[in-house]
């Protein structure tokens, strides 16, 4: 896809020239700030003593930023076989996350008790002017109840709002009864809401193992993970090389638009959610020998292209499709609560066949992933995230991208949750505080794959989201028996 081609002599000459002409404009722009953020502290210490400071990483005071009808809540769902206790839940926070402490002696989750505000323009962590009380973190909806599908999707819906400023913005809720599919046994549900400023996935998922009575086996660990130090320089030349054109490029798409998006009635926008059925590993497994191995997201975006072209009418689905993978900056250096994240852009042709797109895609995503997006994204939100909230949104704002796709790969194996609860299956929606209207995660657990996601009203019909979400899983089987089949003759 020329359009997002970084690398080459012509970039390399454009990055020069640009560095030149603006770069030293821009450091200026970048010292100004720290000596407004210097000043800004100084304010806060002397108005607030040391309830009130500034936050360090720009990676989460971006979510400092307010927009209407936009999600900065994340939502992790566990489904349990039997009831959790919620005094259980209290217990395990109070005596095991809470004070945990890091091989240095400091509180790696201290940040839980404070509250994200916005101070003289900036983002800040407040400390709850109150003694910390968990009973405002955990609680549970009625038993009397049984909670279906339908109501779920409405409970998230109203969970991605926006939580008070009076407390730290996380809780708890337990729901103690719960049908997926009307030929299914009742199950518990443990749901985690928390604003996406405290942490990201990963790290959520690592404070989650204080949890669990049985050993979590990571697919990727982010503290364990390496990197050859000769990989590295490459890719960190790279980046520095190509990194100013890669920046203009992301400039330029802010204008361009990759979706065709319904004409508007009138109605306030809103969110919708959903998710797949559970796809067996070994299906997907199948379909990668065959294909020469490729990533298991370019099969997702891919089986979601292939659903939007069949449920859609004709021309909703653009002939050249843009996708923004997000990904985690790693290794991690330690368990504090932290985002991390960081992404990578690259192109779909949705005219191409199945298997023909799926291999371009394979090898445009492997390009974009190893060019100067990683390093340069994580460098750009970091940097825009210490100025002013009012520069956040020239970050988030315009919607370039068709999908988000985000992989979340966990554990191998089953885990068991405090009373020896079962977690069948996790789901996971992520904040969106973008204008792209289509954002997906793929959550590997326990030999099985989950998809979940988020939709915009401005691009899809509620009916439309449904039916391209129930249809994604069985295109993945109708692939996997096609390429089987093939593989037979």
């Amino acid at each position: 896809m020329g359009y997002l081609e970084p690398n080459g002599l012509f970039q390399f000459l454009i990055s020069l020239t640009i560095y030149i002409l603006l770069g030293p404009t821009f450091l200026f722009v970048l010292i100004i700030n720290e000596l407004a953020r210097l000043f800004v502290s100084l304010c806060l210490r002397i108005k607030y003593g040391g309830n009130i400071s500034l936050i360090p990483y720009g990676t989460e005071a971006i979510w400092a930023l307010k927009r209407p009808n936009r999600s900065r809540m994340t939502i992790g769902i566990f489904k349990l076989d039997k009831l959790l206790p919620l005094e259980r839940v209290k217990q395990t926070m109070n005596d095991v996350v809470l004070p945990a402490k890091s091989s240095n002696g400091d509180q790696v989750y201290l940040k839980l008790k404070n509250i994200l505000v916005v101070k003289y323009g900036y983002a800040c962590w407040k400390k709850s002017g109150k003694e910390f009380d968990l009973d405002e973190h955990v609680r549970s909806l009625q038993d009397n109840k049984v909670y279906n599908k339908a109501e779920l999707k409405r409970l998230i819906g109203t969970w991605s709002e926006d939580m008070s400023e009076e407390r730290p913005q996380w809780e708890f809720i337990i729901v103690p009864r719960f049908v997926d599919n009307a030929d299914e046994s009742e199950t518990c549900l443990l749901i985690f809401r928390q604003h996406h400023a405290y942490m990201d996935g990963l790290c959520g998922s690592r404070m989650f193992e204080k949890f669990f009575t049985t050993e979590y086996i990571w697919y990727i660990n982010p503290y364990e993970f390496r990197i050859p130090f000769w990989k590295m320089f490459l890719f960190y030349l790279n980046a520095i090389t190509f990194g100013a054109y890669a920046t203009i490029l992301l400039a330029l798409t802010k204008t361009k638009k990759f979706w065709n998006e319904l004409p508007s009635d009138g109605s306030p926008p809103r969110a919708y959610y959903a998710w797949t059925k559970q796809i067996d590993v070994e299906v997907v497994r199948s379909i990668k020998k065959n294909l020469n191995n490729p990533p298991l997201t370019s099969l997702i975006v891919n089986a979601y292209v292939a659903a939007a072209k069949e449920i859609l009418p004709v021309g909703r689905v653009p002939d050249l499709l843009r996708v923004m993978e997000l990904s985690a900056f790693l290794p991690y250096p330690n368990e504090r609560l932290q985002n991390r994240f960081t992404s990578y852009y690259y192109g779909i042709n949705s005219m191409q066949p199945d298997f023909e797109r799926i291999n371009a895609t394979k090898k445009d995503s492997w390009k974009a992933m190893t060019g100067p997006w990683i390093p340069i994204f994580y460098l750009f939100i970091s940097i825009f995230g210490r100025l002013p909230v009012c520069f956040h949104f020239i970050f988030v704002a315009g919607g370039p991208n068709s999908l988000m796709m985000n992989n979340v790969p966990i554990s191998k194996t089953r885990v068991r949750v405090l009373e020896n609860c079962d977690a069948l299956e996790i789901l996971v929606f992520n904040a969106n505080p973008t204008d792209t209207g289509m954002q997906l995660l793929c959550f590997s657990y326990d030999n099985s794959i989950k998809i979940t996601g988020s939709g915009r009203s401005e691009w899809f019909t509620e009916k439309e989201f449904e039916d391209i979400f129930e249809r994604i899983p069985g295109i993945i089987e109708e692939w996997a028996h096609q390429l089987a089949d093939d593989e037979i003759e």
